[in-house]
């Protein structure tokens, strides 16, 4: 039982220890500057829209004069009244539609960059996870050679051995030991990367988790027909042209009503007043239609571009990736083949004598080489493969 208790209390003590790649996500959608920058553009276009939508103030009209007529007797006139100007409404109804649609495509180019920015973190992550899996991995193959270097050095004073094979074998010990100060230097080289652009105070006391590694596969499925987050804020601003073209389509934007009341010396009067603008009169309507026309053609073949882009790096993206996931499977079995079949040979060979330090060495190096070359295959995987996620507006796949 106490056993029990323990291996719990462990378990949680490193799940509290380390952090995942969805907790790392998690904390940048809620403290990171750029999501909190999205929160606050999205509130300020909701009180946009709530200012475009409110009814224009009502106008207090007053002003006073002193008369001094020639015949009739001085004294002083004034006047007061309101004004209120009402909007057309199919006019307001488009001037609203049009800060939305502006606002919402700000806000995607926004999303874009942070989607950018999320799927830089899930590659960061990875990068690390790979350097964290080199470095225990040479580790391991550190100690088991300085279990052997101890078993030669004993050898060596028992006379089994020359002392060039033991001079030999304590070289390779040093050059080991300076490659694993490298690979520990990667390690806090990647952790910084992925700190540098996380932004937040995370990794003080904190592990990576890095059981939620994606792993490599062959075929991954993707929507290419979905727009990306870039066609959707072109999509806004089509729409935010439109609206502004429906609103030049009116044959009024406003009319303004007045009422007010005169008093002058000998007279009271009562004046109502109705003010509105005559469109036909001028080109302004005609001609903004002409150039909204003109924007809204240039935003759709921009649109059309980023769609022709998108394709393209999405196929080009997708061969490179299925090249990198063949280069991963050749070097895979041939390690495996080095590792499970080459080398326990070689290794038994020396402990009979049947061959040289040497050759147990560059066995071992070669080893090594293939397994650096397969962890950096991986780490080029991983970069096309967010790439794509990138380019397709994929967010959440891991």
């Amino acid at each position: 039982m106490k056993s029990l208790f323990f291996l719990l209390f462990c378990t949680l003590f490193l799940n509290a220890s380390t952090l995942s790649l969805d907790d790392i996500l998690q904390k940048l959608k809620n403290e990171h500057p750029l999501a909190k920058s999205i929160q606050a553009l999205e509130f300020a276009n909701s009180s946009q829209i709530k200012a475009l939508s409110s009814r224009e103030a009502t106008k207090l009209l007053a002003d006073t004069t002193y008369a001094k007529p020639q015949i009739e007797s001085s004294g002083y006139e004034y006047s007061i009244g309101l004004e209120q100007t009402f909007m057309n409404p199919n006019v307001k109804n488009s001037i609203v539609k049009s800060a939305a649609y502006q606002g919402e495509a700000e806000i995607l180019n926004l999303k874009h960059e942070f989607m950018l920015l999320e799927n830089e973190v899930r590659l960061l992550y990875h990068v690390n996870c790979l350097d964290k899996e080199s470095l225990d991995e040479y580790k391991r193959s550190f100690e088991a050679f300085l279990e052997l270097y101890k078993k030669k050095e004993k050898a060596y004073s028992f006379g089994e051995i020359s002392k060039k094979e033991l001079l030999q074998l304590q070289l390779e010990l040093d050059r080991l030991k300076t490659e694993y100060k490298h690979y520990e230097d990667e390690v806090e080289v990647s952790r910084a990367a992925l700190g540098s652009f996380v932004l937040l105070p995370l990794f003080s006391d904190k592990q990576l988790y890095c059981q939620d590694v994606q792993q490599v596969t062959k075929e991954l499925l993707f929507n290419n027909q979905e727009e990306s987050l870039q066609e959707e804020s072109l999509n806004k601003k089509v729409q935010s042209l439109q609206s502004d073209f429906d609103r030049y389509s009116s044959q009024f934007d406003s009319f303004t009503l007045s009422a007010a009341y005169q008093n002058e010396i000998d007279t009271d009067r009562f004046v109502v007043g109705l003010s509105v603008p005559l469109n036909f009169t001028s080109s302004l309507n005609e001609e903004s239609r002409a150039m909204l026309m003109h924007k809204k053609s240039a935003i759709m073949h921009e649109k059309e571009g980023v769609k022709l882009q998108k394709a393209s790096q999405a196929d080009m993206l997708k061969n490179q990736l299925l090249q990198h996931f063949k280069k991963i499977h050749a070097t895979t079995d041939m390690l495996n083949k080095y590792e499970n079949t080459l080398m326990p040979l070689i290794e038994n060979a020396y402990t009979m004598g049947e061959s040289s330090a040497i050759e147990y060495l560059l066995s071992g190096r070669e080893i090594w080489k293939l397994k650096e070359e397969l962890i950096e295959q991986r780490k080029n995987y991983y970069k096309t493969l967010f790439q794509l996620y990138g380019v397709l507006k994929i967010k959440e796949q891991i």
